[in-house]
């Protein structure tokens, strides 16, 4: 079955605010239709990448790169919904950034497994310098962040949504109601918890 696309939906209280309650009336949207058991496909691809790429930048700031790595697990499904949020809403040079910080912590990962399995032996100190590697490129994203705002990159993307949405507070709760409503099965899904990730378990 062939699904209708989903609008982007935003608040009234959030849509003339700040950047940062954009992005963040977007994120609560999503975590209230997981909360519904409303899988990916059922939410707007757009408000899904923006959310992810929040989360990305949320983890990024907190511990660096390898904190992202980590809480996203796998990340073979998170990755490439990053990249196309960053694409989507024109952060091409964070979009660079995040490329290259993958490909070095992917090198560290791989080092790291290397000596494990050599017993120990760093080789020549590639894991050392690949964690410097991933290092230097923590200390680029935070001066990144001064040239490029990917949080108002972010919600001007959503902002600008030809579909967009627009509900008081207090029509979000029915209207996901409602949407739940028209999906399939989604009576016996399991309803899944707030964190961005999450949408993700259960596919």
């Amino acid at each position: 079955m062939t699904r209708t696309p989903q609008p982007v939906v935003l608040t009234s209280s959030s849509i003339e605010g700040r950047d940062e309650e954009v992005v963040e009336a977007n994120a609560a949207i999503i975590e209230a239709m997981r909360k519904a058991s409303l899988r990916l496909e059922d939410m707007s691809a757009v408000a899904v990448r923006s959310c992810l790429v929040d989360f990305y930048l949320s983890q990024a700031l907190e511990g660096g790169f390898a904190q992202y790595a980590v809480m996203a697990g796998g990340r073979i499904a998170t990755d490439p919904l990053v990249r196309e949020g960053m694409a989507g809403m024109g952060a091409t040079a964070h979009l660079d950034l995040f490329n290259r910080a993958a490909e070095a912590y992917g090198a560290l990962t791989a080092g790291t497994e290397a000596s494990h399995l050599a017993g120990g032996d760093l080789a020549g100190g590639a894991v050392a310098a690949a964690i410097l590697r991933v290092q230097e490129l923590d200390g680029e994203f935070e001066e990144l962040l001064e040239r490029e705002n990917i949080t108002a990159l972010n919600a001007r993307w959503l902002r600008g949504q030809p579909d967009l949405l627009v509900l008081d507070d207090e029509e979000v709760g029915p209207y996901i109601q409602r949407l739940a409503a028209m999906v399939p099965h989604v009576a016996g899904r399991t309803a899944v918890g707030a964190s961005p990730l999450r949408i993700f378990g259960a596919q």
